[in-house]
């Protein structure tokens, strides 16, 4: 497993234990570089990107904490996700460009911030970030999974 992207090493502990995580795994805060805010919201580790389901009371706290910020406007900032976990999904892949096999793992976000005004540990990308779906890895880890439960 990768030791340089956190999104891969918690897919990959995600399908590797059948879809569950352990609970201090989801207690870490993520740190994320917005790729996209619209259509998707696609956040990325440098490496990958996945898209971020936000949930209607992150977005209301979000809005809350943080008005006249809209979330569509976030591209290109830092943001630190301070509750969340990862849900399997049965999609169909046709349709759903984030997933493989049929299968999605969705970031859902429970509560987030923004990256305060004039952090010195800012995120600057260093290379693309490509979709975690295209992965080699995890494409195997993905058809290993799904065949095992079917």
């Amino acid at each position: 497993m990768s030791q340089v992207s956190a999104f891969k090493d918690l897919y990959s502990q995600m399908v590797s234990n059948f879809g569950k995580l352990d609970s201090a795994t989801t207690k870490k805060q993520i740190k994320c570089y917005v790729k996209e805010s619209f259509p998707h919201f696609l956040v990325t580790d440098n490496h990958f990107y996945v898209p971020a389901y936000m949930t209607k009371k992150c977005v209301d706290d979000f809005h809350a904490k943080n008005a006249g910020v809209n979330i569509v406007d976030m591209k290109s900032k830092v943001i630190i996700l301070t509750e969340w976990t990862l849900e399997m999904a049965k999609v169909n892949s046709a349709d759903v460009f984030t997933s493989y096999a049929n299968l999605e793992i969705k970031l859902v976000v429970k509560s987030m911030k923004t990256q305060p005004a004039g952090g010195k540990d800012k995120i600057l990308l260093s290379r693309y970030p490509v979709n975690i779906y295209r992965d080699a890895e995890m494409k195997n880890l993905i058809n290993a999974f799904v065949h095992k439960n079917t």
